[in-house]
This record gives structure tokens, sequence and C-alpha cells, in this order.
């Protein structure tokens, strides 16, 4: 069966691409197109999955989806008709304006996903509300997408995805919970959701395919989806989990200025001092505030989940099962 739809899939690699790029390329009616900046490393990523075999119809390209021309000339030369961005780094902004230039330039694309966060972003009391008690900048770019999306009269259909805290994060500290007991992230108690990437990857999906199938094409065009649990887990939850399901006691760094700037250090060691703040802003933000949905969200999200998203509790414990 010829391809019908044409798919571009930023960050491939990514949390979220190692589950929805194998899951786009089992169906023989998507053409896939991967950017990277290392084809040579997401090649053999890609190797493991049957469905993504040489011969089959995945195509790589090398480049980088901060350059605007290269990238308008990719979509334009595949003839890219949909396209997920979900973009990070310290030019987020510049790359993600940039990438939504090129999308309109195309002339071929006709619906954009774009990956967001959790946070309402819907009327100026509430983007005036995160600007306030959020200083993190790779939170606060999106609220500027999403507006740019909303309000930029753009030739394209799109939809905005808005995650929670993924599960997997919790991975950072596996040698450290495992070896002293720590996980070393503050929580805080006013509680977060948790988003497992997979579910991400299948709302992606799902909305792709709803727009090619016709009748539900536009149902959530221009509909903004927050995806995670219904439960907003504390700190002491999730460190009592864990200590269960690793069999040892387990503690998350306290959510005061020792455990913050140990978590800025850690991660800027990781990661680069800038990012090592930034992620510190942004769990200050979560401590203080929390990170949730309501629950007309949480049906939302079943809806175009087809199912309950996966549970938290669950992974974790499967995880912490693994490990010992």
């Amino acid at each position: 069966m010829a391809p019908s739809r044409v798919i571009l899939v930023t960050a491939a690699s990514g949390n979220i691409g190692e589950p929805l790029i194998p899951l786009l390329a089992s169906d023989p009616t998507i053409k896939l197109v991967v950017p990277t900046s290392r084809a040579s490393s997401l090649q053999a990523q890609l190797a493991q999955h049957q469905q993504c075999q040489a011969g089959s119809n995945v195509f790589i390209e090398e480049g980088s989806v901060k350059d605007p021309a290269w990238f308008q000339g990719l979509l334009a030369s595949h003839k890219v008709d949909t396209v997920f961005l979900n973009l990070a780094g310290d030019d987020e902004l510049f790359t993600s304006l940039n990438c939504l230039d090129a999308v309109s330039r195309s002339g071929t694309v006709k619906q954009l996903i774009y990956l967001s966060a959790c946070m309402d972003f819907d009327s100026h009391e509430s983007i005036q509300h995160w600007i306030t008690v959020c200083s993190a900048a790779h939170v606060l770019v999106k609220p500027i997408v999403e507006q740019k999306l909303v309000h930029g009269n753009l030739p394209f259909d799109w939809t905005i995805l808005r995650p929670t805290l993924f599960f997997t994060n919790d991975l950072r500290s596996r040698q450290s919970m495992l070896e002293t007991g720590v996980l070393g992230v503050p929580f805080g108690e006013a509680g977060l959701s948790r988003v497992a990437p997979w579910d991400i990857a299948l709302a992606v999906k799902n909305l792709m395919t709803a727009y090619g199938n016709g009748g539900s094409t536009k149902k959530w065009n221009h509909q903004k989806v927050a995806i995670g649990s219904r439960k907003a887990f504390k700190g002491s939850e999730i460190a009592r989990v864990w200590s269960e399901a690793v069999k040892k006691e387990v503690n998350v760094l306290p959510a005061n200025e020792e455990g913050f700037q140990k978590l800025e250090d850690g991660f800027s060691a990781l990661a680069g001092p800038a990012w090592g703040r930034d992620l510190r802003l942004m769990h200050e933000t979560f401590a203080a505030h929390g990170f949730g949905m309501t629950e007309e969200q949480y049906q939302q999200q079943v809806e175009l989940l087809g199912k309950e998203p996966a549970d938290y509790e669950e992974w974790l414990k499967s995880t912490g099962a693994q490990w010992v």
C-alpha cells in the first residue's frame, strides 16, 4: 500500500519520539520523515524496532531544525502534510517560531501538533499568573508559541498537547535511590500530575489518525488537550511508593533552599548551569503551586486516548521491582 500521509516528527530520539516512531512506522499508509543532527545514532536506535528496518517507510534526514531554510526545504521536498513539533533547548523560542514560519511557507503542511505544558495559557489572567509565579524559561516559552498558534492566522490546522511531569524523569535518580536512598528532586507537597511519554505518543498518533480519516477530521482542531494523571502526587507519596518498590527507604529532596540548591547543582553538572537554574525555577513553582489537571481535562484526555492513561504508581512499582 502506497503511503497517503507524510508525517514529520521532531525529537525522534527523545522520551516521546522513542515510542512514537515505531507506532507511526507500523502504519503502511504513513511515510515518516525524521530530521536529526545525529543520523547514525538515530539509525542505531531505530534498528531495534522491526517496524523501522531498512526498506521501511521511515526517512532519516540529517540536518538541524534550527536552520529554518533547511527545515522548510525538507518539508517541501517530502511534501510533508503533518508535523509533530516537540522542541527544547536554550534557543527554543527562536527555533519554535522559525519552525512555525517554515511550516507556513512550505505550502504542503495541513496539520501541526505542538507539545506545550499542562498550564492554563488561555486567558490574560492565567498567563499573567504563570508569568508572575514562574521564571523557568523552558516553561514560559510555551505560552508565547501557543499564542502564535491561536492568533497568528497560520495556514494550517493545529492541536496543542499539554503534558504534565514525565514518569521517566524519576529514572535520572535510579543510582541515587539504590545507593543512597535519595530521589534528587524537591517535589514538595502541593501535588504533581505525572504522565507516561508513551501516552503522549498515543495521543499524537490518534490526533493524526483522526485528522486523516474523514468524519472526525476537525474534532481536535484548535483544541488544547492536557495529558497526565488525575491524581496530583505529593513528594511524600512518591517517596513512599518508591520505598516500597525498591525495598529500602527512599526520600525526596526537601522543598527548601537546601533541596533546591542540590537540584540546581546536580543538574548544572549534567546539563550546564543555565539548565540547572532553569530546572530549579520550574520545581520551585511546582512545589509552591502544584502542577495538575481538572476533571474535565482528564475526561477529554481519556476520549482522545481511547483509554485511561497509564498508572504512575503501577509503573513505579514495576520499575522498582525490575531494579531489585
